[in-house]
């Protein structure tokens, strides 16, 4: 990975960025900070790297990244819940590689009782000096979802007391409870009007997932962002619940999801729903391209968070190219 890396004087467009101790953000074991970038309220930005077993690299590599991300001045290196690998330890092995905060966005409640789930939240907490947030979500629970999560919170409060919690929320009710419960809401899938609703509905802390795939195919790179929102957007829970589907329509796509959703009930393949995706869906909710304008675009888009994460996606899953790439292209 080290071929990828860049110094700040090899950056195009980027600029100098200050932070002083003062800042909650500042990490004065860090030998580089990463640049941030300014809310509308004048607060900052902290700047995220986002993986996942997608992207198809084995644990090693993934571990193996944190260098990288902290030479590009990443302040924080982000997963998900992962049937692959134990999301938990690699993030202690983030922290001790590269010095950076972790976190998990998100794992489904379901994934294992709170108090396993708490126990080993709270041993990362303490092996990477408290810099390590947890993130959980209802998942696939749909009956009395907002009992369920404050009831698995309460669970991992029995055994870890101070580990920071987000919560995976999209409607009010679930903003609401990150607000009271927990430490942040991990929202997803959100346009910076969205992000500025949610903040509206709940004062709290706000992490949002920025999906990118950055590749010299750009239509492998778009198919790859448009797989990505397909598998939310037509997303049917075990009891038949639409996951996502309210959450596309506030923000003004209920047309767009319906007409998907008509194709995929008269049997349409993957290929002709990505086709017929409209490109204001692609264009409003990720990046697909060559890098161009990247950075820019970006800071759109992380306009209203406090921690904005550069998920990476990949069109050729164990293709490392694919992921320098993105690094590099959204590098605060």
């Amino acid at each position: 990975m080290s071929s990828c890396a860049a110094s700040p004087s090899r950056r195009s467009g980027s600029q100098p960025c200050r932070i002083s101790p003062c800042d909650a953000s500042f990490d004065p074991r860090s030998e580089q900070t990463a640049c941030l970038l300014s809310r509308r309220d004048n607060t900052r930005v902290e700047i995220g790297l986002g993986v996942d077993q997608r992207l198809g690299l084995s644990v090693a590599q993934l571990r193996d990244l944190a260098g990288e991300a902290r030479s590009l001045g990443y302040q924080s290196l982000w997963t998900n819940s992962s049937l692959d690998y134990d999301p938990i330890a690699l993030c202690i092995a983030w922290h001790a590689e590269a010095g950076l905060r972790t976190g998990i966005s998100v794992i489904p409640i379901g994934r294992g009782p709170a108090e396993v789930v708490g126990l080993a939240a709270r041993t990362a907490h303490e092996l990477t000096s408290g810099t390590f947030t947890l993130g959980i979500g209802a998942g696939s629970v749909t009956e009395r979802p907002i009992a369920a999560v404050r009831g698995y919170i309460a669970g991992i409060r029995q055994v870890a007391r101070d580990v920071p919690l987000i919560v995976g929320a999209l409607g009010p009710q679930m903003l609401h409870l990150a607000a009271k419960h927990a430490q942040g809401a991990a929202l997803n899938w959100c346009t910076p009007a969205q992000v500025e609703w949610s903040r509206s509905e709940a004062k709290t802390k706000m992490v949002d997932y920025i999906r990118v795939c950055v590749d010299e195919d750009l239509a492998a790179a778009r198919r790859a962002l448009a797989q990505q929102i397909l598998a939310y957007a037509l997303l049917v829970r075990p009891s038949g619940a639409g996951g996502y589907r309210k959450h596309f329509e506030r923000m003004g796509f209920g047309d767009d999801v319906a007409k998907l959703e008509a194709l995929k009930a008269v049997g349409k393949s993957e290929d002709e729903l990505i086709r017929a995706m409209p490109e204001r869906m692609l264009t409003t909710f990720g990046y697909a391209g060559r890098g161009d304008g990247a950075r820019e675009w970006f800071r759109e888009m992380a306009r209203g968070l406090d921690v904005a994460v550069v998920r990476l996606l990949t069109p050729r899953p164990g293709d490392m190219r694919p992921v320098a790439a993105g690094m590099e292209a959204f590098a605060p």
